[in-house]
Order: C-alpha cells, then structure tokens, then sequence
C-alpha cells in the first residue's frame, strides 16, 4: 500500500512539472523574457523617450530614458500587451530656450516633435531591435507648448499669473519676477491639435495688477515683454525653432 502511495505521489509531481506556466502567453516558454532595444540618436538634440503615454495629458510616469546626441542607448522593456497594435514610443527633442546669460540661473529646455516621429510596433519578447531617432529637417520640429519671456524693468517684484494660475519660471520654479536685466521665461500649455493660444487674462501682480494686452502664442515663436511698474510693452515676436531659417 506504502509503495501504492509513493508511486501515486511521484506521478503527481511529474505531471506538475510538466504543466505550462500561464505566465507564458501561448506556451512557448519565451514570452516572459525581456525585449532590448537600441536607441541609436542620430540628431543634434538631447532626445527624451516616453512610452505609450496620452499626449493630451502629458504623464511623466512613462518616461523610458533620454539619449544624448550620437549616443546608442539599450533599454530592456516587456513584449507588448496587445499583440496587434504593439507599443509606441515617443520622441521629445529638448531645445534650448534660454541660456544662463539670459535667465540668470541655468539653462532652459523645451520639448519639441519631429512630425510623424513616433516610433510603434509589437514589441516580441526575447528579440533585440535597434530604432533611429533622426536629425529634424527644416520647418520639422513641433514645438509641444508656447512660450512667453518678460523683463521686469520696475522697482519690486512681481508675479505672472495667467487668470486665476500663478505661473512659474521654467528655470528655477520661482513664482517671482525679480526686477533687474535677467528675463522671466514661462510656459503656455496647449492642447495637442492646437497650434496657437488666445491669452487675454495675462496679469503682473505686486501691490495691484497690471493687465498684459491680449494676444495669440504661437508654437515656434517667444513672445517677448517689457513691465515696468505701471505699464506693459510688447509682443515683440521671434522664432524659436532652430530647423527654421
């Protein structure tokens, strides 16, 4: 009865074994392991890297990595989920908005897209890919918000606020304009399929407010004012985008 039993019990864990792990989807035992991919970044620019985020509300929990210029960067990441429409990666190229001459702190980036770069396909477990990110020809880049720069030439400082929102300098997340020759550079978000803003509530705020006039930004384009403390000058209009002559 004894040996009955242990025989019994050795076939049981053989079959065991033998079971498929439902962790491989299809059962071919390879669907677990991860996918590298090469990043090779052929442009001029810093290049951030996102996946399968919603451009229209921006997540900055699916940022994958950020390749330098003529860096090859290997990044492990899993097979994709969905079989059929695969895994999309995007490109954010980071130009230089400002220099510290001009901001006084540090040195300012902004995203910008190449038109039709994003990079999709199904991701196969086990396999290697190697994905180029290219150089940005003329009139390509797509600056992702607007921007606006103000040099307060007063005698106290000031917050910009934009309706009801303070907003905050893009170099050091200050919420203050001081006065003095540095400029304040500020962001102007915009809906994805977007490609101009009316802002008709721009306010400076010390002891009492002083209303900017309205305008529309523009992707590509800083538009530039002067406050002092008792009057705005401006737009003064530049273009922004380096691929543009």
């Amino acid at each position: 009865m004894n040996k009955l039993f242990f025989l019994i019990l050795i076939v049981f864990l053989l079959a065991s074994c033998m079971e498929p792990n439902d962790d491989n989807v299809g059962g071919n035992g390879n669907d677990t392991l991860p996918t590298s991919i090469n990043f090779f970044n052929s442009s001029s620019y810093r290049v951030d890297i996102y996946k399968n985020f919603n451009p229209e509300y921006f997540d900055i929990t699916t940022f994958l990595c950020s390749v330098n210029p003529g860096q090859t960067l290997n990044v492990s990441v899993p097979a994709s989920s969905d079989q059929v429409i695969g895994d999309t990666f995007y490109l954010r190229y980071k130009v230089l908005l400002a220099n510290v001459i001009d901001t006084g702190t540090s040195n300012i980036y902004v995203d910008a897209e190449r038109n039709l770069s994003n990079i999709s396909f199904v991701v196969e477990s086990g396999r290697t890919y190697t994905r180029v990110i290219p150089q940005p020809l003329s009139d390509e880049l797509r600056f992702v918000n607007g921007y606006i720069r103000i040099q307060n030439t007063g005698s106290t400082q000031v917050q910009i606020m934009n309706g009801s929102t303070i907003l905050q300098k893009l170099d050091d997340n200050s919420i203050y304009l001081q006065p003095g020759s540095t400029m304040g550079y500020y962001e102007i978000t915009f809906f994805p399929f977007d490609d101009s803003r009316n802002i008709s509530q721009l306010r400076a705020f010390s002891s009492s407010y002083l209303d900017f006039p309205e305008f529309t930004v523009e992707r590509g384009k800083m538009f530039s004012f002067q406050i002092s403390n008792s009057s705005v000058t401006g737009p003064v209009i530049t273009n922004i985008n380096p691929t543009v002559n």
